[in-house]
């Protein structure tokens, strides 16, 4: 194999067609070297673990290299061949609801082309046993027990001021194992949405059923974690707008905002929602970007953003609503379907919305367990740059995993390796990646560049097409947000314009009148929080990041459109 990165991987003979679709919420940008090096085996391997328990492949068939996922020219992927023989083998489901459910709309994505094989009888025997099951008894009971078990083992963390760089790097030697249990997890919890929700969606296609009815029923469960950490937020936020010194403090800007604010009654609230949520950040897989409870900069920011939304955005008050609307859905769900069919439709809506809360708290596990690694690393890379090594952090990322403890030993004798690695990086940053490819990835030099590659502007009075993912419409002037961090003027009734979100974007939802992104599928992080927090969304349209800031956009998040002026 010729690498193009240092953490890329071999593609496999058999399941050839990978894509970025509902990866690039994750890794949007080049995973370092160090991040890719020092976790990518063990997530591919708590990928085929659960491909294995649960059917969609069988032991001869996990052979060769990124079944799951793979890293290619730097950027994750995610094997669509392999994720699509879950629509082929599942009685019930198709290719075409994996490709809602999970890879979205991408352009050109070329359809499934059968092949020998790809029917098992025994996989489906299994699949069918392991939704039956899921179906009867779905149980978000393990992730309680996950979670008390990664705090338990992040306070086994040797202390960072006082402990050896060997203590150190012994310690970190626990996280990768630990990192494909997570990814285990997080892979049953998709299984436990995903499959539900395409039954769903299949008992409610059928004439007369109005569009985004199944959006309406699976909405408003009031215990995603993502949609937990914007109503902490929200708090946060109303402290300040129903304070006056707090808001002056505020109106002069978030230079040195901490210890301004130190002695008020807000700086208790942001240190407990550090405690419980500063794990989370922007960029979160990434473990050379630092989580909130290292940088809380961007949650000021988010204070900040959410003191100016309008009081009618309360997640709480939207909850109640939404809880409320879901009972309503569904019970207008049942008038359409035969009465046979309704128990299932129950069962299914049901499961759908365990599923979403399960997915959500199976990543933000990943993401806690993150923080441990992350700490540790970086003060790795403090001692190296005390040492002569770079002093930006994110260039000492460019070492491998096998490459570290000599590194922060000896960081001098990495010069040469880092500066060409990150001359790399950048020159793979600065390139988009393709949406999908068969085979090999092209050659990087073939990339349309960033800086060059404006998609067409949708043409005023046009209507684009997307993914419904949260019902309702709304209206609004665009505002196209590249960075949470800098949502660059994002007033309250704006529709927030983006390629695609991770959970650092949620407190920008709470202002936004809808949604709409680049990419995304019925079960990305945009999908779910929009429809916890009742906004109207609408996912993969490619190019309307294109449209000018103001551009008038009505979203309909019921029927996946979007007309421009």
């Amino acid at each position: 194999m010729t690498q193009i990165w240092v953490a890329d991987t071999e593609p496999n003979e058999r399941f050839t067609l990978y894509t970025r679709s509902n990866v690039g919420e994750v890794f949007p940008r080049v995973m370092t070297a160090l991040t890719g090096t020092l976790i990518g085996d063990a997530v591919r391997k708590g990928q085929e673990d659960v491909f294995l328990e649960t059917g969609v492949l069988r032991p001869s068939e996990l052979t060769g290299p990124s079944v799951g996922t793979g890293v290619f020219g730097g950027y994750l992927y995610l094997s669509g061949s392999a994720f699509r023989l879950f629509g082929v083998r599942m009685p019930g489901m198709s290719t075409d609801d994996v490709d809602a459910q999970m890879l979205g709309e991408v352009a050109d994505l070329p359809p499934y082309r059968p092949a020998r094989g790809d029917r098992n009888l025994l996989a489906s025997l299994a699949m069918f046993r392991q939704m039956t099951r899921l179906l009867r008894r779905p149980d978000l009971t393990p992730l309680a027990r996950a979670r008390t078990d990664a705090r338990a083992w992040l306070a086994t963390m040797p202390d960072l001021a006082s402990a050896s760089d060997a203590e150190l790097l012994r310690w970190l030697d626990t996280f990768a194992p630990r990192q494909s249990a997570s990814m285990g997890r997080l892979g049953r919890a998709g299984l436990l949405v995903g499959a539900p929700r395409g039954i769903l969606d299949r008992l409610l296609d059928r004439p007369g059923v109005p569009p985004g009815l199944a959006n309406r029923i699976v909405g408003g469960t009031g215990d995603v974690d993502s949609a937990q950490l914007a109503r902490r937020l929200w708090i946060l936020g109303r402290l300040v707008a129903d304070d006056e010194a707090l808001t002056e403090q505020f109106d002069a800007g978030l230079d040195g905002i901490a210890e301004r604010i130190r002695d008020s009654r807000l700086s208790p609230a942001i240190d407990a929602f550090l405690a419980d949520h500063g794990h989370r950040g922007n960029d979160e897989y990434e473990l050379a970007t630092p989580a909130w409870a290292m940088d809380p900069a961007p949650v000021y920011a988010a204070i900040d953003r959410l003191r100016r939304a309008p009081s009618e955005r309360d997640p709480e008050a939207i909850g109640r609503r939404l809880a409320a609307e879901s009972d309503e859905a569904l019970a207008e769900a049942l008038r359409y379907v035969p009465r046979p069919a309704r128990p299932m439709v129950r069962r299914a809506a049901h499961v759908s919305r365990q599923g979403s809360i399960g997915r959500e708290r199976a990543k933000d596990i990943l993401v806690l367990e993150n923080l441990g690694a992350r700490r540790v690393l970086h003060e790795l890379a403090r001692r190296a740059a005390e040492r002569g090594g770079p002093t930006d952090t994110r260039l000492a990322f460019c070492v491998t995993a096998d490459e570290l403890a000599d590194f922060v030993a000896r960081p001098g004798d990495f010069a040469d390796v880092i500066a060409e690695r990150a001359e790399q990086q950048h020159y793979l940053d600065d390139r988009i990646p393709p949406p999908w490819f068969e085979g090999r990835i092209p050659d990087p030099a073939t990339w349309p560049l960033r800086a060059e590659s404006a998609p067409p502007v949708p043409a005023a009075g046009s209507t684009v097409t997307g993914i419904a993912v949260s019902g309702g419409t709304a209206s609004g002037p665009a505002r196209v947000v590249v960075d949470p961090a800098d949502p660059r003027g994002l007033e309250p009734g704006d529709v927030l314009v983006c390629a695609i979100t991770d959970p650092s974007w949620t407190p920008l939802f709470l202002g936004a009148a809808a949604v709409v992104c680049d990419t995304g599928a019925v079960q990305s992080h945009a999908a779910i929080v929009s429809r916890e927090l009742g906004i109207p969304a609408v996912l993969s349209v490619p190019g309307i990041t294109a449209v000018a800031d103001g551009t008038l956009l009505h979203v309909d998040g019921d029927t996946g459109t979007v007309r421009i002026g």
